[in-house]
């Protein structure tokens, strides 16, 4: 089991943690997010904490708010991660677009496409929300087709994408419910070389059909696996806010991989990604499971 962390970020830092909130560096912007996990004290004084340019309130105690912002974000607020460029906002949900323990993924799937950059890969980015792996990907070279069904998520990404000057012909855009477009894919004989998915515990799809995460993703793993193609490199699921367990997703993945006879050099990795405060205490952020080469 890995706790897993990226390994180079500077506009990111995890300054701190305690009495249920982090406070987190975003390039120069300090931010105070709630975190329900974090039960132990803090080890920084007040006066650190103090610093922070906005401070996320929740009253009923749930992911929805309001922020106090007591010092102006940039305008545009945009961070680096390597040579990527992304944009970030306070939305009324705690979040900034951009959950920085994915960037543990960025790295691991960059490092396994590095001895395939004379081949365009193309990359299946599912629930894919504002985009960061999508940016990442293509910058690396591959086509990548986003699929989300939210239309203002897309519509950030999207944002994300011109900030890149990335190719014209590098990003497909598919407003749509993950489940039915895997499906379609099945039908029309599409192969993938990488798939990576950040699925929700809970959500809709645009047409309102519900989506649950213990309920849904086995029958969609499974069609994933069969899209997969024969050199793919990796296939990658995180999960966020699920009663579920990285145990759980890795067996669910070692079934689907047996499945479908996949090669024995490849292997199954699962476990937590985590973010590293600056004095060495890891958090969890949510859990993961990968196969790969």
């Amino acid at each position: 089991m890995l706790l897993e962390t990226f390994k180079n970020f500077p506009d990111f830092e995890l300054l701190d943690t305690g009495d249920g909130y982090r406070l987190e560096r975003w390039h120069e912007a300090i931010l105070q997010r709630p975190d329900p996990q974090i039960i132990w004290k803090r080890s920084l004084p007040d006066a650190e904490w103090n610093k922070a340019w906005a401070i996320f309130n929740s009253p009923s105690g749930n992911d929805k708010g309001k922020w106090n912002v007591r010092q102006l974000m940039p305008q545009p607020w945009i961070i680096k991660f390597g040579n990527i460029k992304l944009l970030l906002k306070l939305s009324p949900f705690k979040h900034t677009g951009l959950f920085a323990e994915q960037a543990a993924q960025w790295e691991f799937m960059t490092q396994k496409l590095e001895d395939s950059k004379a081949k365009k890969l193309k990359i299946l980015n599912l629930f894919a929300y504002t985009g960061g792996a999508t940016a990442v990907l293509a910058k690396a070279g591959c086509q990548v087709t986003h699929v989300d069904a939210s239309k203002p998520a897309i519509t950030w990404a999207n944002d994300n994408y011109k900030l890149n000057n990335l190719p014209a012909d590098s990003v497909r855009w598919i407003l749509d419910d993950a489940v039915k477009f895997v499906k379609r894919e099945l039908k029309r004989g599409s192969f993938y070389d990488g798939i990576i998915m950040d699925p929700p515990a809970f959500g809709h799809s645009p047409s309102g059909k519900t989506w649950k995460f213990n309920d849904n993703l086995p029958g969609l793993l499974a069609d994933c696996v069969l899209l997969l193609s024969a050199d793919a490199k990796f296939l990658i699921i995180n999960g966020y806010a699920t009663n579920s367990s990285a145990l759980a997703l890795h067996n669910l993945m070692e079934d689907a991989i047996n499945r479908r006879g996949a090669s024995a050099s490849r292997k199954i990795e699962s476990g937590e990604l985590c973010l590293k405060q600056k004095s060495g205490r890891m958090i969890s952020t949510g859990i993961f499971a990968r196969w790969s080469e």
